[in-house]
């Protein structure tokens, strides 16, 4: 369903086939015989009038009343019924579009390529597509039953008058037509609106959520800032609100002043009709049905049809966003686990290496070259903006579009597919996730073929873990978070260690820590990172920090500065170089006098 070609009116209806032929067919065959009624109202009211008169004047037998009753009470039974009957299929529909079209949605943002998550613009037209994608399949396809059932209406009712009054049909049919191109002009209008709009609502989505969400509690409590954010929160809304409203004012207003001119000839229409009933042309039956007739047709042209036009209008602009959805450029196998074999690790080379972010000017790295070699602590350090994390999305194919060469076992980078490369690395980031899942859940993130729980409490005794397992009501079972009623949440503290605990459970021959410690205080952020170090004795590590008080103990320190590697060496030879490294360390001591006194 989701495919990298045009998208056209015609998928409209076609991608409701491919979400369940079967319930797609029997909306449509109910849709087509509910189109049919109005006119068979008609007809049928119309015989039940004449009979009726016929029983009364002529002397006929009451029982003729018996068939046109019966034809009432069955459109009237069917009309009601039907809803029910709609809402159930649509139900049917919603549920395997969650399944199928919702779910090729989900995977193919998971597959994007990452540089598509940072970037504004292509992030909203992801928002765009997806957060309706629930229901959009469905509801595009309803609306264009609609407007289909619509014409079909208008039609058959046209039929009738064309069969008695010709020229009234005519005329309508005339007057009607502008509307036609009113509504898809609205309708594209409308959709702009909605995609100029939708930035300005995401900003106040979130200010919403800072106003009332649970994250922000303490903070909202401490500093009271919720009457400015609320302020913040209403001037984005307003404004919002003001420009999709000045859009539907202007298509309203456009859209009412044909349908006044339809509804003032239709009424004309009616007028006209008791010429030919003088005349005997038509019946008072068919008189009385087709006056009525034209006052809904009124209804239906004037607004109906208009506004029928300006949803599909805007389905149509929304398959042009699933076009550009489509194709953005993706990882093919980033669904695909790491393999189960671990590649061993060699060495891992950086030539010349250059990279700037895309709609960005000034690189990030500049010439960048290093050698790491196997079993072997390396630490990056330099200041915020330094280049430090950018090297790690290099390395685990984030981003591709970088100047140099990067070789890992001597093969270069780009030769690996991006699941080889998922099983050389084991990162904890500084924003690590807090899944709201079981303890075990947690920990077999990091490695799914994990099966073995006395290696989970093996992991979680090694980060002081275990004890607080232990008193959890359920163990490893127990859910975190507060999703679930009887989730439980952990300190900011144990969750780092939690995240540390996926890193090592994860066979990857290489470990990386880029700052995950980083809310901690200097002493326990490098307790911290000394345990961890002692745990992976004999494997490759990379600790990205800038502070430094913590990684002394590495083999190599390579010291970052405006996206250039200006110092490399051990702690002991960058502070005999007293150059940049050293003057930072002299400057955060005070931050590790109290280690160092401990060590001592």
């Amino acid at each position: 369903m989701i495919e990298k070609r045009k998208y056209n009116a015609f998928d409209l209806i076609r991608l409701a086939f491919k979400v369940s032929s079967f319930w797609s067919t029997v909306l449509l065959i109910q849709r087509v015989i509910g189109a049919l009624m109005p006119a068979l109202s008609v007809l049928v009211a119309a015989y039940f009038i004449d009979t009726a008169l016929a029983v009364v004047s002529d002397g006929l037998p009451t029982n003729a009343l018996f068939l046109p009753m019966l034809g009432l009470g069955a459109i009237i039974a069917y009309q009601w019924g039907m809803r029910d009957v709609q809402k159930y299929i649509d139900s049917k529909l919603l549920i395997t579009t969650r399944n199928k079209y919702q779910l090729q949605i989900i995977e193919k943002r998971a597959r994007l390529a990452y540089r598509h998550i940072e970037d504004q613009d292509t992030y909203n037209l992801i928002k765009r597509v997806a957060d309706p994608s629930e229901s959009q399949i469905i509801k595009q396809y309803n609306e264009t039953l609609d407007l289909f059932s619509t014409i079909v209406n208008v039609v058959s009712i046209m039929a009738i008058l064309l069969a008695n009054v010709w020229w009234v049909a005519l005329v309508i049919l005339a007057i009607s037509t502008p509307l036609f191109f009113l509504g898809v002009k609205a309708g594209k209008a409308s959709y702009q609106a909605d995609r100029d709009v939708s930035k300005i609502k995401r900003k106040a989505t979130y200010l919403a959520d800072v106003c009332s969400g649970r994250e922000a509690v303490d903070e909202r409590s401490l500093f009271g800032y919720s009457q400015k954010m609320m302020e913040m929160f209403w001037e984005r809304f307003e404004s919002a609100r003001v420009y999709q409203q000045k859009v539907d004012k202007k298509n309203f207003i456009q859209m009412k002043i044909g349908g006044i001119g339809t509804a003032l000839f239709s009424t004309f229409a009616m007028i006209v009709l008791l010429f030919p009933l003088a005349a005997g042309l038509i019946t008072i039956g068919l008189f009385m049905s087709l006056i009525n007739a034209c006052a809904n047709l009124t209804s239906v042209l004037s607004w109906q049809l208009s506004h029928q036009l300006n949803q599909l209008a805007k389905n149509r602009e929304y398959l042009k966003d699933l076009d550009q959805f489509c194709a953005l450029d993706e990882i093919p196998d980033a669904l695909v686990p790491r393999k189960k074999t671990i590649p061993i690790f060699e060495s891992l080379e950086f030539k010349n290496v250059s990279f700037t972010y895309p709609d960005t000017i000034k690189p990030i790295l500049s010439n960048v070259s290093f050698v790491i070699t196997g079993d072997k602590h390396y630490a990056f350090v330099g200041e915020n903006g330094a280049g430090k994390t950018t090297i790690i999305k290099l390395l685990t194919g984030q981003y591709a579009n970088y100047d140099g060469e990067i070789l890992i076992n001597g093969k270069n980078l780009k030769a690996y597919s991006f699941t080889e490369l998922k099983s050389f690395f084991s990162i904890a980031y500084q924003d690590f996730a807090k899944y709201a899942l079981s303890v075990e859940e947690n920990l077999m993130i990091g490695d799914l073929y994990q099966s073995n729980s006395d290696s989970l409490q093996s992991v979680l005794k090694d980060l002081n873990l275990d004890t607080v397992v232990d008193n959890l009501t359920q163990g490893l079972k127990t859910s975190l978070g507060k999703i679930k009623a009887e989730g439980v949440d952990l300190s900011g503290g144990q969750w780092q260690r939690l995240a540390l605990a996926r890193t090592l459970i994860n066979p990857a021959p290489i470990k990386i820590l880029d700052e995950p410690t980083a809310a901690l205080d200097p002493l326990s952020e490098s307790q911290l990172y000394h345990q961890f170090e002692k745990l992976i004795h004999g494997r490759t590590s990379i600790f990205i920090s800038h502070r430094l008080g913590s990684i002394k103990l590495a083999d190599e320190i390579f010291v970052f500065k405006d996206g250039k590697l200006i110092e490399l060496g051990t702690h002991e030879d960058l502070m005999a170089k007293a150059t940049y490294y050293a003057q930072m360390y002299s400057s955060q001591l005070n931050w590790y006098q109290g280690e160092e006194d401990e060590s001592a």
